[in-house]
């Protein structure tokens, strides 16, 4: 039997474009043009807006279903503070609105993802396809460790009156801490995840697919990230600082996971910190003393765990897309033999098989298969016998 004919294999590709790197990753489809990258970007804020609007109806009926729950407790505040503040981040509602507004970036970002980016659609997460579940475990446990030894020696110094004190003790406090503590599991991770998607995921390769070099996806989103916090100059600073290191990860490990991994826990540390009183969630001043330590902290944990990606081999770029194996789905049937049988009309009528049908001679260049007739053909058949003209029926010796 003939072997099947495939696809000719796909012609090699230069040779810098034998791996992408994670800022590359659009590139890396064969249909990729220089438009898709802008046809991505405005299909994300399209659903963005879409699902804002839907978000805010849900949250907006849940107020009115049960509004003691969602009360903030304004009683130790005083009416020129209350106006003073355009945010109140320990009120529920403000706070579960607030990460509500940056959750829903989450499906706008994959669903435009899936239909103008690369394929599959968890390459905007990592250079694998998927979220590295063992790999963002380690980067989860080693930050949790690296924050609150971080944390900790903060509020060491501050009670001993080391350094540039600041006045972190919170005006106002969440009315139910247990309630404030429970929003802040549930809803600080999928917020964190949602600002890397964006910033670190779809930015990065969204600028990578028209500039090759790392730098300008790593530095160009930061003043978009950055501007999006409402601090003072120092703060501003600190959470570009973060900003740059989460873009050179994202970049040397290949994908989100240390990233979103210190967002997460940075995060959800603050913001529990803030539950119990223990910090103004509300504050948006800083010093240098701060920035200084919290600069140092972010490289160290930064270097940390780049150096555990080494060490476990996580993957920092892909291959080009496998060439297809499989046939084309039209083909020409293979055929091992030709068919004897005689040319017959449609419109004729069924041969008779008792009539011995004249055969053609057999093809010279095929060799004799078991069952066919040899290259000669069938020997002669032996001649009939005489027949009586007389009209008398022939004698019968057999009876």
């Amino acid at each position: 039997m003939s072997s099947p004919h495939y696809l000719p294999p796909p012609v090699p590709l230069a040779k810098e474009e034998q791996s992408f790197s994670f800022h590359r990753l659009l590139r890396r489809n064969h249909d990729y043009r220089w438009w898709r990258p802008l046809a991505f970007a405005g299909t994300g804020i399209g659903f963005y807006f879409a699902l804002l609007i839907v978000a805010m109806l849900i949250i907006f009926v849940a107020a009115l279903v049960n509004p003691a729950t969602w009360a903030a407790d304004t009683s130790g505040a005083t009416d020129s503070m209350a106006i003073e503040a355009e945010l109140d981040m320990t009120s529920p509602i403000e706070f579960a609105m607030t990460m509500a507004s940056l959750i829903i970036m989450i499906p706008a970002v994959y669903l435009a993802y899936l239909l103008l980016g690369s394929k599959p659609v968890g390459l905007l997460i990592s250079v694998a396809g998927k979220l590295r579940w063992r790999w963002f475990g380690i980067a989860i446990g080693t930050s949790a460790l690296l924050f609150a030894a971080y944390f900790a020696l903060n509020f060491a110094l501050s009670a001993a009156g080391v350094g540039e004190q600041t006045d972190l003790s919170p005006t106002k406090v969440p009315a139910d801490p247990l309630f404030f503590a429970l929003l802040v599991i549930l809803l600080t991770p999928l917020q964190c995840a949602a600002e890397e998607l964006v910033f670190r995921g779809a930015m990065m390769q969204v600028i990578g697919s028209w500039l090759k070099h790392p730098l300008f996806a790593i530095l160009l989103p930061v003043p978009l990230f950055t501007f999006g916090h409402l601090y003072d100059v120092y703060g501003l600073l600190d959470v570009s600082a973060f900003a740059i290191a989460a873009g050179y990860l994202s970049w040397r490990t290949g994908g989100l996971e240390a990233a979103m991994a210190m967002h997460i826990i940075n995060n959800t540390f603050l913001f529990l910190l803030g539950a119990m009183g223990q910090i103004d969630m509300n504050a948006s001043s800083s010093s240098a003393t701060s920035l200084i330590f919290s600069v140092l902290f972010t490289a160290a944990l930064t270097y940390v765990l780049v150096k555990l990606s080494d060490k476990n081999k996580v993957a920092r770029t892909a291959g080009p897309i496998p060439a297809a194996t499989k046939p084309p789905l039209l083909q020409p049937w293979p055929m091992a033999q030709p068919m004897y049988h005689q040319p017959q009309a449609y419109w004729a009528p069924p041969m008779d098989p008792s009539v011995q049908q004249a055969q053609p001679p057999y093809p010279q260049n095929y060799p004799p298969a078991p069952g066919y007739p040899p290259a000669g053909g069938y020997p002669a058949a032996p001649p009939a016998p005489p027949t009586d003209t007389s009209g008398t029926p022939p004698e019968n010796h057999d009876r």
